[in-house]
Formats: C-alpha cells, structure tokens, sequence
C-alpha cells in the first residue's frame, strides 16, 4: 500500500481531490473514499503522519477561506531535515506559478455523472507530469502520465471498484506488458470498523482501522512483512465539515520518506 509509493504525489491526491466522504458505515466504504482520487465534498483531511523501519514524517494541510487546499507542509525526523512547503492553484494557467518548489496546478474535468480533477505537477518551474482522477458512484480511475524528460516507468494507471463489503483494486502498469497487480480490501466479519488487505504482489496481509470521532475520523494502516522486515504504518485525520467546495460548474452528484526528487507523491496506494 503507502509504504511501496512515491509519497509526493500522496498530497495532491488525498487533498487536493474534492475532499473525502464525512463518514461511513464499513472500513471498506472509509478506504475506498480515501483511496478513489476524487471523493466527495463533507469533510477534508487535516494531517497525517508516516512511520517506516528508520524514519517518521508528517504533512499538514492549510486551508484558504474557500476552504480550498492552498499549500502543505512537510516535516521530517530525519536528521539534517528542513520543513517543506506545497503550493496549490485552481483551475487557472501556468502564469501563476512562482518557479520555486513543487507547485500543482488542479483543473476541473467533470462531466455529467463522473467528479473529475486533472492535476498538473511542477518542480521549480519544470513541468513534472500530471494525474487524472475519475470517481462515480462506486468505480473509480486514476492514470498517470510523466513529462517527457521523466521515464516512462512512471507511468500507470489504477482502478477501484466498492462491491458489498469488498474494495477490488487493479493496478496496471505500463512497462510490462500485460501486467496487472490484484489488491482486495475486505471487511473483518466481526467488526465494521475494521478491514483486511491482500495484497496480490508478495501475498502480505495489511490491517486497517476506520475510527470514527467527534470532529471527523481517521483511518490508520498497518503494513509489515515478516520476510523482509518492512513496516509502514500510516494515519490519516479527516475533519467533518459541509463547507468545502471545489470552483466547477454544477454536476450531478453519483450515490464512492517523500523526497524532493519525487514529484508525484503518493497514489493513495
């Protein structure tokens, strides 16, 4: 899951989406708002923080009075580390780019029945690359596509579909032919608030945990792998509120250690 994924890209998926659901009633429908790129507008998450085996980070999400994502900050335990800063525009052109740092560029791509955001990625001015995310009401899309100057390795593409208790997630990636990774989140039969994932690339199981609250919830990832030693764990805090929107015309809504030199930062997987 997080622990295998370049986490640049993590803040402009998780925040920079229409914001995520204000609640669910399984883990599975809390993992699949988190994780479906475009989620829906009740609540936006306000920090979260990152623990492998050598290192501990944070980002935290600033927020304008539109309630629209403006920038992120990055802080990291690693010795010698400095804070970092994103920088977020909306449905606007590259005249407003500064020129220093990663800055995203967000532009609306709804169509009737599907939320859709198209993100656009730079590095001190540089193009980088962008994501286009689709959601509708329980089958989401994600593709990403590099610049030129950056290697085709990074491009791929991801779909998710919530059935019953069950998330199906297929992630296909574009240098090797034909390749298709199968992940199933599936819910704990004996409590709603809690999840199993398999993943399909080296068969270790991940524990979810979906934790609601007075002011919103959080949804808390445990990844390891008893051959190898990995650990990863992840959390993320989400605030319910019913004023956040995203500046795009009208649709119907459906009833579902970052480094710089990464500058995509997380797929949300």
């Amino acid at each position: 899951m997080f622990g295998k994924c370049k986490h640049l890209f993590f803040v402009s998926v998780i925040l920079l989406t229409l914001s995520t659901m204000a609640s669910a009633n399984t883990c599975t429908e809390a993992m699949f708002g988190v994780n479906s790129f475009v989620n829906q507008d009740k609540a936006r998450i306000d920090s979260s923080y990152f623990k492998d085996n050598e290192n501990e980070w944070t980002y935290k999400y600033i927020y304008n009075t539109n309630g629209l994502s403006k920038q992120a900050r990055y802080d990291s335990k690693e010795e010698g580390s400095n804070a970092e800063f994103f920088y977020f525009y909306y449905d606007t052109t590259e005249t407003v780019l500064k020129n220093k740092g990663t800055e995203y560029i967000i532009l609306n791509c709804n169509t009737q029945d599907t939320l859709c955001i198209r993100q656009k990625v730079y590095h001190n001015g540089r193009y980088q690359g962008e994501q286009i995310s689709k959601r509708s009401t329980n089958y989401a899309f994600s593709e990403r596509i590099p610049s030129l100057r950056r290697s085709f390795t990074d491009r791929w593409f991801t779909e998710r579909i919530l059935k019953n208790d069950t998330l199906f997630e297929i992630e296909y990636d574009y240098v090797i032919t034909n390749s298709a990774q199968k992940n199933l989140i599936v819910a704990d039969s004996t409590d709603d608030f809690k999840c199993l994932e398999y993943r399909g690339d080296d068969n270790t199981v991940n524990s979810i945990t979906y934790k609601p609250n007075e002011k919103g919830y959080s949804i808390s990832i445990d990844e390891k792998n008893d051959h190898t030693g990995f650990f990863f764990h992840t959390e993320f805090f989400f605030v319910r509120t019913d004023k956040i929107t995203f500046p795009h015309k009208t649709v119907k809504r459906p009833k579902n250690t970052p480094k710089t030199s990464d500058y995509f930062l997380v797929d949300l997987y």
